[in-house]
C-alpha cells in the first residue's frame, strides 16, 4: 500500500513541533505556558468551558487546566486535534 500523501504544509508543520518538542527544558517550560494561554484565549473567544474542550478532545476538564496553566506539556497530537477543535491553525499557538 502507498504511504499516505503528505504535503509540503503538513511536512514543514511537522519538522517545526519537532524542534519544538526536542528543545531544552527551560524552554519546554517557558512555551508550554505560552501554548497553554493561547489554547485558554482561543477557548474563551469560542465560547467553550474547559469542560466542554475536553469532552471533545476526549480528557477530563484537569488536564485541559494543566494544559492551558503551562503545568503539563501537550503532545503535537492533541494539539493538532486542539486546532481542530478550535477553528483555529496549529501556528495560531505558537504565536
Amino acid at each position: 500500500m502507498p504511504a499516505p500523501f503528505r504535503s509540503e504544509t503538513q511536512e514543514t508543520l511537522t519538522q517545526e513541533l519537532w524542534k519544538v518538542a526536542t528543545s531544552s527544558p527551560s524552554v519546554d517550560q517557558d512555551l508550554a505556558v505560552k501554548i497553554g494561554t493561547r489554547v485558554a484565549m482561543r477557548r474563551s473567544l469560542c465560547g467553550l468551558s474547559k469542560l466542554q474542550l475536553g469532552a471533545r478532545l476526549g480528557i477530563d476538564t484537569a488536564e485541559v487546566s494543566a494544559y492551558e496553566q503551562g503545568e503539563k506539556r501537550i503532545s503535537c497530537k492533541l494539539l493538532l486535534e486542539t486546532a481542530k477543535q478550535l477553528n483555529a491553525t496549529p501556528r495560531f499557538f505558537f504565536q
